[in-house]
């Protein structure tokens, strides 16, 4: 008997070759919402003098498997899930590697102004291999790359997010032993912080620290599988298209947000930093608390939204996208100061 209790989600290094399955190294925390596959069947029509419509000769005509894995954002397994949806090839620096021997920090910038971010690039997303099943069953996918993540927070709650993902195909298999949890921070909203400047590249020097009420941090990364004439039912590469990421924001209703309603109304681009923090620093005796960096070029969606509320107190909210800042020379990047110094052997 299969037992929810047992289910596992694990998954590779970056596959050496992409599309070729690999162990496991990894168990994720968090959990799948989707696992299926995405098998693509045809059911020839006849003319043959018969009422029966399906004759039993299907055939397969393609493959595919998709997944969701979701949970609470934590300080190491977001690496995983940045690295096949921004880009990847990281080589994690150190800050300071004399006091803080325990802090790496993989900056993670994608590619805008060149083709790059595809899998079969230098600096390219990264692609996985996932098992996920329960003590009953377990499945394998290879070739995975994210089509959309999302990274929320709220009030007196954990900063959640949400990856899906798209797979060559799903395979019976067996997990990979002797995976253990690792130990992770988790990055409370309450512990965030929320900055605001002008565009330039300037992110993260001036801090509002009452504005932010909420936010949801969202990219559609456009990338789409591209079948071919090649010999093989599943796909055989990743094609990119234009992009940009949605920022859902909650404000207080104050001065604060009615300066922004007038950068807003001017169409304005503003620099955004959300700083994700971790409670325990990654060394001790410095203030080097994991974090995560969502920084951003954006302008604010019009019209301005009318008053909204939360517990009471006035709100409003507010809809940004990301916008090219061509004096950053960037339009998003994401920056993860965490004790991972490089994806296990």
């Amino acid at each position: 008997m299969g037992l929810k209790a047992f289910r596992k989600i694990q998954i590779s290094n970056p596959e050496n070759t992409i599309g070729t399955a690999e162990a496991a190294v990894e168990q994720l925390l968090g959990t799948v919402t989707t696992w299926e596959g995405g098998e693509t069947v045809h059911r020839p029509q006849h003319d043959d003098g018969s009422l029966s419509r399906n004759r039993g000769d299907a055939i397969i005509v393609g493959e595919e498997a998709h997944c969701v894995w979701q949970g609470d954002v934590n300080s190491r397994h977001i690496i995983w899930a940045l690295a096949m949806a921004l880009c990847g090839n990281i080589t994690p620096t150190q800050p300071d590697s004399t006091n803080e021997p325990n802090a790496y920090l993989w900056t993670f910038t994608p590619a805008l102004t060149s083709p790059g971010n595809g899998p079969s690039a230098t600096d390219g997303i990264d692609t996985f291999t996932m098992e996920y099943g329960d003590d009953e069953q377990a499945w394998e996918m290879e070739y995975c790359f994210a089509t959309s993540i999302e990274i929320s927070g709220a009030p007196n709650e954990p900063c959640t997010f949400s990856v899906s993902v798209t797979g060559r195909q799903k395979t019976d298999t067996t997990f990979t032993a002797a995976l253990s949890l690792q130990s992770v921070q988790y990055f409370p909203f309450n512990l965030s912080k929320f900055y605001v400047n002008d565009a330039g590249g300037n992110h993260g020097t001036t801090q509002k620290s009452d504005l932010l009420k909420g936010f949801t941090w969202r990219l559609n990364t456009q990338f789409t599988p591209q079948y071919a004439g090649d010999g093989s039912l599943y796909f055989s590469s990743v094609a990119e298209d234009e992009k940009f990421v949605e920022l859902s924001l909650t404000y207080k209703h104050d001065d604060e947000s009615e300066t922004e309603r007038g950068y807003a109304e001017d169409l304005t681009i503003r620099n955004l930093r959300i700083e994700l923090r971790g409670e325990t620093e990654l060394d001790t005796g410095q203030s080097n608390v994991p974090y995560i960096y969502l920084d951003g070029a954006y302008q604010y969606n019009l019209p301005w939204p009318s008053l909204s509320d939360m517990e009471g107190q006035s709100t409003v909210e507010v809809a940004a996208q990301s916008c090219y800042d061509s004096s950053w020379a960037k339009e998003y990047q994401v920056a993860v100061l965490t004790d991972l110094d490089a994806y296990p052997t």
